[in-house]
Order: C-alpha cells, then sequence, then structure tokens
C-alpha cells in the first residue's frame, strides 16, 4: 500500500523527500574522490602557510618590521564602521577588488583619496592582511619610507642594494604606499618611486596610493606619465566623509 501510495506522488515531490533523506556520512562510491579533494586542499593549506612564511622573513628583512603596521594587524573589511553611504560604497570596491585580485583583465589598482580620519589605512590595510592570509606577499609603507630604504641601501656597509630595493618593492604581490604626496617627485629619490611605480605596472603588479589631497590634487601630483599607467586599470575611492574622530 505504501509502494502505492508513493507512485501515485508527484515526481517533484519525491525528488524533494529524495534529498531531504538522511544520507550516509561517506559514500563508498564517492570516497576516493572525497579523499583525493581533501588532500589537495590540505596540501594548498601547507602551500600558503610556507609562502606566508617566506614572505614575512624577507618583508622583515627589507622593513625591520611585517607587511602592515601593527595598529592595522586586525583590520579587515568587516570590522570597518560603517555610517555613511560613502563608506559602504568604498568597502564594496575594496571587496570587488579582492575578489578580482590576480585575475587577468581585472583592475589591478587603486587610489584612496580625502581628508585624514577617514579610513583609508583601515581599508587598504584589511585588503593586505586578507592576501597575506591567502599566501601572497603585500607591504604598506609611506612615500618617505621607501626614499629612506633606498638611500640606506647607498651605504657601505648596507647588506643590499639600491636595484634590490627597487626590484624589492617592485616585486610584492600588493604595495600601498600611504602619504604619497609626501614624498618628493622632483629630485632623485622621487623618481625612484615613480620607477618604482613604473615597474610595478609593467610588471601587472598591483599597487594602492593613500593620499590625504582630493583626486584631482594627487593626479597633479603624481604627474601626466604615472597617471596614465593607473588610471586605466584603477579604482578610485574618493572618502569625503567626516573625520570619525569628530563623529564621537
Amino acid at each position: 500500500m505504501l509502494k502505492n501510495t508513493l507512485a501515485a506522488l508527484p515526481k517533484s515531490i519525491l525528488d524533494k523527500v529524495d534529498k531531504l533523506a538522511p544520507r550516509k556520512a561517506f559514500d563508498p562510491q564517492h570516497y576516493d574522490e572525497f579523499k583525493q579533494r581533501e588532500e589537495r586542499a590540505e596540501f594548498h593549506r601547507q602551500q600558503a602557510q610556507i609562502a606566508r612564511e617566506r614572505n614575512e622573513r624577507f618583508i622583515r628583512h627589507l622593513m625591520d618590521r611585517s607587511g602592515v603596521q601593527e595598529i592595522y594587524l586586525t583590520a579587515t573589511l568587516e570590522n570597518y564602521v560603517i555610517s555613511h553611504d560613502g563608506q559602504q560604497a568604498a568597502v564594496d570596491k575594496c571587496r570587488r577588488y579582492l575578489a578580482e585580485f590576480g585575475q587577468i583583465l581585472s583592475k589591478r589598482n587603486m587610489m584612496f583619496c580625502g581628508t585624514t580620519g577617514t579610513g583609508k589605512n583601515h581599508m587598504a590595510s584589511a585588503i593586505c592582511n586578507a592576501l597575506i592570509a591567502s599566501g601572497k606577499s603585500a607591504v604598506v609603507a609611506t612615500a618617505l619610507e621607501l626614499q629612506m630604504k633606498i638611500r640606506a641601501a647607498r651605504r657601505h656597509d648596507s647588506p643590499l642594494t639600491e636595484d634590490k630595493v627597487i626590484s624589492s618593492f617592485a616585486s610584492f604581490d600588493l604595495l600601498v604606499l600611504d602619504e604619497i604626496e609626501l614624498g618628493s617627485t622632483q629630485d632623485y629619490d622621487g623618481k625612484l618611486i615613480n620607477t618604482v611605480i613604473d615597474k610595478r605596472v609593467t610588471g601587472g603588479k598591483g599597487t594602492i596610493l593613500l593620499s590625504n589631497l582630493s583626486a584631482e590634487e594627487l593626479m597633479a601630483h603624481l604627474g601626466e606619465r604615472i597617471v596614465s599607467r593607473l588610471v586605466p586599470s584603477n579604482y578610485l575611492v574618493e572618502c569625503k566623509w567626516p573625520d570619525y574622530r569628530t563623529r564621537r
């Protein structure tokens, strides 16, 4: 009688019942496939851990610190406080940038413009933290810090050469340059910053610039040559909301 009742039910109902029916923890026919997937996943986890440790050693050797400033080591896009529509749009762009990172034809660069206290460093560091966790190399440095590292490499007792420092900053998967307007673009050191950016663009590496200038002022500061290289593959985030300190 039960068999007759089931036969009378529509197929769509039977399909739903079949999906909800309890199943064995492991289907013997698919166990080998499951085991191989788990082994591949574990292999990728181990490779990411090895890459993280290797990148951290290299970055500490170059920067004398981790890639992200200590104050932002726990920064995520999830713990960035949003109280303005513009902030939500900015976080959405960050999430898109992360999701597309490293893909062919994806946008490789970002520019954060706006006054202090708008969370530019938090968002950029959150992107770095996410990439570092996945085994990629990412560094946040001020333009002045980069210039100082280049100058230090010229000392006779330096273990690094100027070319090595430039190549190192050009090789990271992501480089965030903060306070870009405080680094001179006219003297020799300033032109080396442009060289680093140029090498990164040519090598298809991601670059994020942070500035307290407006977008128009930043473009003028960078100069036509660098702008023409960055902008075609760039997300612009204009942080026009109030300083978070004034909202407390």
